[in-house]
């Protein structure tokens, strides 16, 4: 195989062309997963495609970013094509060339197919690396094939065990090995004495008091949309998109801890649509969410109109089939005026507390995104901010109730 080569210097220069690029290409985007520019946050809000996929499900081996993993590929093949180490490992050297080329062509079809089938995502910078490991697999392949054809056996077949095996071992080690870490936790006061809602007095729950950045922020739990109830020993404050999926899993995640601590734990519910439309916070880069905007309003409106019935609107609206179309849009308020009743329901729209309470839901959104933009946020206590979401029901439970360390008695 050296020979071949040797002897086909557009063959040869055409994969150290190609390496060399795709290496700079996968270290740069290492370099940006270092800085933070890309994370493994799991929420709405963030850079759309390549962003959301290199921070991914399926980004990282044992916690070593796929990225890192390629440049290292990359990064041998050139090595590998040097002269003086394809004089120094001979036929060993073939093999070795040979079995990277497998890996490429592999890896590429593994995560092309994670790509488009399993995360319905597009990413140019991820499909071109693709594509040119594709391309120079195909050269390294076809090479070792001629070597093959003229006298040097075992070449082959020997690249297609070692590389099928390493693919092997990358694909079982995403799917059971650590998976990335989803959601981060900010605020100087974690692991302290944690604060939670005063009792109630005959004026009813005092407002609940956090900091978001140094600022003050006061909620009053009787005042606000709520799922529980206002004197709850425990009160979480949930900023969320009808329309982002992340939000709709810890809402669910929301819903299972409520039920083994139902007593313990409410939530001020705070919608903060992810749509420029209504949200000048949303970055230029992020893609608008349909029908965002009218269904927290919609929502606010709700809760102004007939606070009993806010929980069941608020179930209905994470149930809505996404993106949220303009007749879903309207399927919401039908229901909402079925639950309120249609003079209420517009009455309430107009109320200025609810274009005030949005205004000061994104307010807020604002300062929270200091740290990361990703949807949904939750405060905890006092500064302690959950960004994301925990990809497992039980775990987050399990988190939360080693944060707040609620009374055995609350259970059921």
């Amino acid at each position: 195989m050296i020979v071949q080569l040797q002897a086909r210097p557009l063959t040869l220069w055409t994969v150290r062309i190609l390496s060399g690029a795709a290496l700079s290409v996968c270290l740069w985007l290492y370099a940006k997963k270092l800085s933070g520019a890309i994370s493994s946050i799991a929420g709405c809000g963030g850079d759309d495609g390549c962003a959301n996929v290199m921070g991914g499900r399926w980004s990282e081996w044992f916690h070593l970013p796929v990225t890192l993993l390629a440049a290292l590929v990359y990064a041998f093949i050139l090595i590998l094509t040097l002269p003086a180490v394809q004089r120094a490992l001979g036929r060993t050297g073939d093999q070795l060339l040979a079995a990277a080329g497998v890996v490429l062509g592999g890896a590429a079809v593994y995560f092309l197919t994670l790509l488009y089938a399993v995360e319905k995502q597009h990413c140019p910078w991820c499909l071109g690396t693709h594509i040119t490991g594709i391309t120079v697999a195909t050269l390294l392949i076809l090479t070792a094939g001629r070597a093959r054809q003229q006298g040097s056996p075992g070449i082959l077949e020997a690249a297609l065990l070692s590389g099928l095996t390493a693919i092997a071992i990358l694909a079982g080690g995403q799917v059971w090995g650590p998976k990335p870490q989803s959601y981060l936790i900010t605020g100087s006061a974690r692991g302290k004495a944690v604060a939670s809602a005063p009792a109630a007095t005959p004026a009813g729950p005092r407002p609940v008091i956090y900091r978001i950045n140094g600022e003050e922020l006061k909620l009053d739990a009787a005042a606000l949309p709520l799922i529980g109830s206002p004197s709850a020993k425990f009160v979480l404050v949930e900023f969320f998109d009808y329309t982002c999926g992340a939000c709709r899993d810890l809402a669910g995640d929301l819903k299972a801890l409520k039920k083994k601590w139902p007593d313990q734990f409410a939530v001020i519910v705070l919608p903060t649509p992810l749509n420029r439309a209504c949200n000048p916070w949303v970055k230029p880069t992020v893609n608008d969410h349909p029908g965002a905007c009218e269904l927290a309003k919609l929502a606010l409106a709700l809760w102004r109109a007939n606070p009993a019935a806010f929980a069941e609107f608020h179930d209905y609206l994470f149930a809505l089939k996404l993106p949220a179309s303009p007749a879903q849009v309207a399927a919401a308020r039908s229901k909402a005026e079925s639950l309120a009743g249609a003079e209420a329901l517009a009455k309430a729209i107009d109320d200025h507390w609810v274009s005030q309470r949005l205004t000061d839901n994104l307010a807020v959104f604002a300062k929270l995104t200091a740290e990361t933009i990703a949807m949904p946020k939750l405060i905890l206590h006092s500064d302690v901010v959950w960004h994301g979401l925990k990809n497992d029901t039980g775990e987050f439970v399990r988190l939360i109730e080693n944060e707040f360390k609620p009374a055995a008695g609350g259970s059921r």
